[in-house]
């Protein structure tokens, strides 16, 4: 009778550790680079260090983590080849995906991407940077998410978690401008220049990422 309760409890603590630590990266909590240790992250998160061990684990598999044999596990940090290699992995991942898109359900996705420009207008009067970076992050997910291709929402995840904490550490200054033309031009129906827009706001954030990998 309680086998399953045995089972469970210490798979909903490594599933709450991951989503804590995840967030701490994401969020600057915990730096780029930065050498964390199992014993001190179970202390702070009051658990065991085996759940968190295993979060460490899945963290890995998501490209936030560096776990190093006889060296311990650190922070991910990109230096700036692997940033140009992140940049133009995701503009050929996003602009399939949005193409992809646009032949689906063009007005839904439209919709979407339109509310979203909407709260990033609210988000930059109001001054709320965290607020700005997470609309960043989901105006191109929901590219991402409207894609029929199983495969390109695949290969977007493997850097999804990635692009989240770079964009709160560099957030950009023309937001709703440099979204608002994308939707422009999906709304005239001219996805490849749309596609050529989104290739090139995708590229412009290598200097910034490469700053954040310096800095942060």
């Amino acid at each position: 009778m309680n086998a399953p309760l045995l089972l469970e409890r210490p798979q909903l603590l490594t599933d709450l550790a991951y989503e804590r630590l995840r967030e701490g990266i994401v969020a600057g909590e915990l730096k780029l680079g930065q050498q964390v240790s199992e014993a001190q992250l179970a202390q702070r998160l009051g658990i065991s260090k085996t759940p968190v061990r295993e979060a460490l684990v899945r963290l890995k598999m998501e490209g936030l983590v560096d776990i190093q044999p006889q060296r311990g596990t650190f922070v991910f940090r990109l230096t700036p080849e692997q940033v140009g290699q992140l940049c133009r992995y995701r503009a050929m991942i996003e602009t399939a995906a949005l193409r992809e898109a646009a032949a689906g359900d063009r007005e839904e996705l439209l919709q979407r991407l339109r509310g979203h420009v909407t709260e990033m207008a609210r988000a930059e009067v109001a001054g709320d940077r965290t607020r700005l970076s997470r609309l960043d992050m989901n105006f191109h997910f929901e590219v991402i998410a409207a894609c029929p291709n199983p495969y390109l929402r695949a290969a977007y995840e493997l850097i999804r978690y990635q692009l989240i904490a770079l964009r709160h550490r560099s957030p950009i200054s023309n937001m709703v401008d440099s979204h608002q033309v994308l939707v422009d031009a999906l709304q005239r129906g001219d996805v490849e220049a749309a596609c050529g827009m989104l290739r090139e706001h995708v590229l412009e954030n290598e200097a910034r990422y490469i700053a954040a990998c310096a800095v942060d």
